[in-house]
């Protein structure tokens, strides 16, 4: 689940960037101000994805493909194959609606992550709490030959938390639109998962992203007590 919620990251677009310093940095910092400019003024963004997973227990990727869209405080991922879900963000909770399986799992967000969830385009001062970044060079994500329209990123976590299920993002920003076009998360354990996104749409007037279940749906909780606080010890006879 918090791995999920790590992937509001990825349309937070400059806002997870900070500041570096010198005078070689200078040209560098012009274009994330730049960027960051832009970015601010993303109020709704709908896009496809197309994801894949790469694990060294399959010799072939997982792949999965869909649309996200994003209004205000609310995320809404809709998956298409290899089967239909939809996971929708806010920042309480996520809830995953296996329509197929007729079952809801809903799963709070709490701590250090209930900060990223607060916003799916965090803004500096808040990322910066969790992570630190580097430039990297836009072709090792695929950018075309004109670099100066993308910049690249390598996001490191700061916190222990995040630490456990992330070990690094990596995002290609499209530089004119303030957002991400593609990114690579690296988990704790190895695993890497690539995600690119098409047809991106900015400002279009998204509303309701609410998600509507059949009655006979399903419905759990799998966190629920597993962080309940220990009963206090029983006093001494």
């Amino acid at each position: 689940m918090s791995r999920a919620v790590v992937w509001l990251v990825l349309l937070a677009a400059p806002a997870a960037l900070g500041q570096t310093t010198g005078p070689a940095a200078d040209d560098f910092n012009a274009r994330l101000t730049a960027v960051d400019q832009r970015a601010a003024q993303i109020h709704d963004l709908t896009a496809d994805f197309s994801q894949s997973k790469f694990t060294p227990m399959l010799r072939k990727p997982l792949v999965s493909a869909g649309r996200v869209r994003v209004c205000g405080a609310i995320m809404r991922w809709d998956t298409d194959r290899p089967a239909p879900t939809v996971m929708l963000i806010t920042p309480q909770e996520m809830r995953l609606y296996y329509s197929q399986q007729a079952e809801l799992e809903i799963y709070p967000i709490q701590g250090r992550l209930a900060e990223l969830a607060a916003s799916p385009l965090p803004r500096l001062a808040v990322l910066r709490r969790h992570f630190t970044f580097a430039e990297l060079p836009a072709s090792a994500l695929g950018a075309p030959a004109d670099a100066r329209d993308y910049l690249a990123l390598l996001l490191t976590p700061i916190s222990a938390e995040l630490r456990r299920h992330v070990q690094e993002i990596r995002v290609l920003l499209d530089f004119q639109g303030g957002y991400i076009v593609k990114a690579q998360m690296t988990d704790a354990d190895g695993d890497r998962t690539v995600i690119g996104f098409t047809g991106i749409r900015i400002n279009t007037g998204v509303e309701n992203l609410d998600l509507v279940v059949p009655k006979e749906t399903r419905v759990s909780h799998p966190l629920e007590g597993l962080s309940a606080p220990a009963p206090p010890p029983a006093p001494e006879q």
